[in-house]
């Protein structure tokens, strides 16, 4: 599914005007209330993340996911979900089949020297012996290797 549109009943944005005092018209968009929400499907023990309107929240508590998601063509085991089948979590946990969540913020270890121009310009000043001192030093506060 492409753009602004319920997943399920197919809803989009309606064209509007606005009209000022002075009757002059401008067109707007009338935005559809979108939601994305995980929409627990008993058929298949699993929490499926549909992005669906306000409206159409309120009709699934009446037709039900499957009998929703047929009438839209809409293929749910293509969908990203959640488990929520507590056999099945520990299913995956015995065999290690969980997939291990990176966290992609972490540190990867030291980087390499870079050292900015105006340090290098200061360094440039200074003896070999204090240059490379200063430099392991610059290293070791901004956690980088000196090559």
């Amino acid at each position: 599914m492409s753009g602004r549109k319920c997943m399920l009943t197919g809803k989009k944005a309606n064209n509007g005007r606005t009209v000022s005092f002075s009757h002059i018209r401008n067109k707007t968009l009338q935005q559809v209330n979108l939601q994305y929400k995980y929409i627990y499907w008993p058929e298949q023990k699993r929490y499926v993340r549909l992005r669906i309107s306000t409206n159409a929240l309120k009709t699934l508590n009446k037709l039900g996911l499957e009998e929703m998601a047929k009438r839209a063509g809409l293929d749910l085991m293509s969908l990203s979900y959640k488990d929520a089948d507590p056999e099945r979590k520990q299913w995956l946990k015995e065999n290690g089949a969980e997939p291990a969540g990176k966290d992609k913020r972490a540190p990867k270890g030291p980087k390499p020297l870079y050292i900015p121009k105006w340090k290098e310009a200061k360094l440039a000043k200074m003896s070999a012996d204090a240059a490379s001192a200063e430099k392991a030093r610059f290293a070791a506060a901004n956690n980088m290797v000196v090559a």
